[in-house]
């Protein structure tokens, strides 16, 4: 039996409160990543193997000799699902997470990592970036067989910094394997009318996506927005406004239409965010996860392309989409669904999951689809587990989810993590890092001095105690003896 320890916020079966989800960022910022990290999990956790999550501690923080220590005793693979990775705002992350491999001895596999930069593809906006690059690739590569990217724009940047190109396997995103080689996607309808469930995801920083969206919602009255990062998850639960994002017209805030006619969704597991895309007719927007999350629920879906990772992945898995970088024109999703064409999505797949696991097996990793797998104690567990709904606005008619936030505030406040019946429990977590001249160490290092202190006064005040009770004793003992010698003197 081989034990894997797996980069992903929590395994597929644990449900966590989607108000316990934000406070201990449980899905990485984005629920998007539970669908890479989860179908990963599917496809590795084969009997008699055992998966752990690591709840991505490993970025969290830097990493010690103690952390490596253990996973190297503790494991026989490393197993690191990743996304758009190579970029700026997640270099420190990456740092993190290349000081820890760097001190381990056991195989390592990262899986489709990619590079982000603008629509035109161009290097030079991941000039920040290639040093921690250069250092986590190389690191992976002394430790695996090859390096599983997202598409022909990561490979090729990998290549310019001097790898070679036989080391890196364009696999596209994993999630899309969850269901295997046959995984097909059809027209639930021949054409869209105005009584058609429509699914709607954006990325709130495009330009012009405020009024696309607000358009979206005016014309066509049973269209959701389903939401996919923290700040949605905050101002649904909380009705608090995106703070970094200015437009008026976006639905960022709880001003706006699709907020107050409860026309918002997020989903905290993805089992019952592919349930509820399942049941649209259609599905389409600027997220790479959120029209995946529809392929594999069986919904058509188009993907407004506006940057180079998302281009990337839907040219290679040859997913419907057009590059749309800014909406400065109205956009009519009529014409959307008559240009979404599934043909060569569903001619792909078969041919891009070969690869994906041959990918799997070159670097010694186990899988389902191998003959003779037993991969059922996924399935059991899956069908026995139970998630949470999907997270409406505080604008729902029945109250219900004012009442829901007040029942989880009535148990603990946000900050009062340490009793809150809900906790999520890491179930690899780590010791706190205390490498010299860090924050951690000196906050350690006043609490313990402060801790002393206290003992010592604890142990001044019951010295002093035991000498008074003491005394007072002895006090008695001689005003008794005084007493009776003066009887006896009188008797």
């Amino acid at each position: 039996m081989a034990r894997l320890l797996i980069r992903a916020g929590k395994d597929p079966f644990t449900a966590v409160a989607p108000e316990t989800t934000l406070t201990q960022d449980v899905f990485n910022s984005n629920s998007g990543n539970f669908l890479f990290q989860h179908s990963v999990w599917k496809a590795l956790d084969v009997a008699p193997h055992e998966l752990v999550a690591n709840s991505t501690l490993s970025e969290r923080r830097a990493a010690s000799a103690d952390d490596a220590a253990r996973i190297d005793e503790e494991f026989d693979h490393f197993v690191i699902p990743m996304a758009n990775s190579f970029r700026a705002d997640f270099a420190d992350k990456l740092e993190n997470l290349t000081r820890l491999i760097e001190q381990l001895t056991i195989p390592t596999t990262v899986i489709g990592i990619g590079a982000q930069a603008p629509a035109d593809r161009s290097f030079d906006a991941l000039d920040g970036v290639r040093d921690v690059t250069q250092r986590f690739v190389a690191a992976v590569l002394e430790r695996s067989a090859s390096i599983g990217v997202r598409g022909e724009f990561t490979r090729d940047f990998l290549v310019h910094l001097g790898f070679p190109g036989d080391a890196v396997d364009v696999i596209g995103c994993p999630s899309l394997f969850l269901h295997g080689p046959d995984h097909e996607v059809h027209r639930k309808v021949e054409a869209l009318g105005r009584e058609s469930a429509l699914g709607l995801n954006l990325t709130p920083e495009v330009p012009g996506i405020g009024a696309f969206a607000t358009e979206q919602a005016e014309r066509h009255p049973h269209l959701t927005y389903v939401g996919q990062d923290q700040h949605d998850l905050r101002l649904l639960l909380w009705g608090v406004s995106h703070p970094h994002v200015a437009d008026p017209l976006a639905p960022t805030h709880l001003r706006h239409p699709l907020y107050q006619q409860d026309r918002m969704r997020l989903f905290v597991d993805t089992w019952s965010w592919y349930d509820f895309l399942a049941q649209q007719d259609f599905v389409y927007g600027t997220r790479f996860h959120g029209n995946v999350a529809a392929l594999l629920a069986g919904t058509p879906a188009l993907m407004l392309a506006h940057d180079s990772r998302t281009l990337e992945l839907a040219e290679y898995h040859r997913m419907p989409h057009r590059l749309q970088p800014h909406f400065d024109e109205p956009v009519s999703v009529d014409e959307l669904y008559e240009a979404t064409d599934l043909t060569a999505f569903n001619e792909a797949m078969p041919e891009r999951f070969e690869r994906y696991a041959a990918f799997l097996e070159r670097n010694g990793l186990e899988h389902r689809w191998q003959p003779g797998r037993d991969a059922s104690r996924f399935d059991t567990r899956l069908a026995e587990a139970m998630f949470p709904p999907a997270v409406h606005t505080l604008a729902a008619p029945d109250l219900s989810e004012v009442a829901s936030r007040l029942e989880w505030l009535r148990h603990a406040s946000v900050i009062d993590l340490t009793r809150h019946p809900q906790r999520y429990e890491y179930p690899f977590n780590t010791p706190t890092y205390q490498g010299a001249g860090s924050r951690t160490a000196r906050l350690a290092q006043q609490r313990d001095a402060k801790i002393q202190r206290q003992q010592e006064r604890i142990d001044d005040l019951t010295a002093r105690l035991v000498r008074l009770e003491t005394m007072t004793f002895r006090g008695f003992l001689v005003r008794v003896a005084r007493k009776t010698l003066s009887l006896v003197r009188r008797g």
